[in-house]
């Protein structure tokens, strides 16, 4: 049997369009990965890095998922900035990762800043929606409302002393429903205590992120005699008058954003325990359930 030129030309152009669709769905499939948020990724990244660290042989596969990671993280410490797992997707990271390569790092907060303005900030407004399922924040949502008020009016140096208090409070709340009282309240440290706890749960790179933030600049200690703070959210220098300068649109979204990430976590938290408490076997009088 012989097989014309005729013949093979549509089979051709079947198999080359057949690929095309193939690489092009397979390129959309990716598009839509890299938008994702990281934290619909951080866990299976963070898991198959701990299986590519079982026998120690793949370091460089190693270093190479945990490079970019480490540098981001690195860079918005030096900024005074965490991990936004919510917010940053790949385009978000690529272009904190441009600004730090190119040496534009003081670019940075106004980039941060940038993706809350859009849609005259219905992203933030969208967030803070959620947090009045917590009965602490839903009792102080008029606070919660203004500052927001204030916050897309450029009023900052409202919102971050309105807003502190809110973050402390939350905290230790958090602290006596789910990690117990302190025995001796006078040395109650609930900002350290959430920060350990929040970082054993939340996947390495987000823990780490947001427990340095809470530790090394929001809740760092602040020397009263020299006055030399280490921050300029710094909940100590701000709330005992001892800086100004604070009021900047960086610094408020700042106090909203550990506002919404303590919110989310502290509801992830309470949805666990409910679930736990439903599946757990209960025991009537008589009668054990093993």
């Amino acid at each position: 049997m012989i097989v014309t030129q005729t013949e093979i030309r549509p089979i051709r152009q079947f198999i080359g369009h057949l690929a095309r669709s193939v690489f092009n769905t397979l390129g959309e499939f990716a598009k839509k990965i890299d938008e994702l948020p990281l934290e619909d990724k951080q866990e299976i990244k963070e898991g198959l890095i701990d299986l590519l660290s079982i026998n120690g042989k793949h370091r460089a596969s190693v270093r190479l998922l945990t490079r970019e990671d480490d540098e981001l993280s690195r860079i918005l410490s030096a900024r005074g900035w965490w991990i936004l797992q919510r917010d940053i997707n790949g385009p978000v990271k690529r272009e904190l990762l441009r600004l730090e390569r190119e040496r534009k790092t003081s670019g940075i907060d106004c980039f941060l800043c940038s993706l809350f303005n859009e849609n005259d900030g219905a992203r933030l407004g969208e967030r803070i929606e959620d947090w009045f399922k917590l009965p602490y924040l839903a009792d102080r949502k008029q606070i919660i409302l203004d500052s927001l008020e204030a916050h897309k009016s450029g009023k900052w140096t409202l919102t971050v002393p309105a807003l502190l208090p809110l973050v402390d409070g939350l905290m230790r709340r958090f602290r006596k429903e789910h990690l117990g009282r302190s025995k001796n309240p006078k040395r109650s440290n609930s900002e350290d205590k959430f920060a350990a706890y929040y970082r054993r749960k939340q996947p390495r790179l987000f823990g780490k992120s947001v427990a340095s933030f809470i530790r090394e600049h929001m809740f760092a200690t602040f020397d009263f005699n020299n006055g030399a703070s280490p921050s300029s959210i710094n909940r100590h220098a701000i709330l005992h008058g001892q800086i100004f300068d604070y009021g900047t649109e960086a610094n408020s979204l700042r106090v909203f954003l550990l506002l919404d990430t303590i919110s989310q976590f502290v509801q992830a938290v309470e949805r666990r325990r409910k679930t736990s408490a439903v599946c757990k076997p209960s025991t009537k009088a008589g009668t054990t359930f093993e």
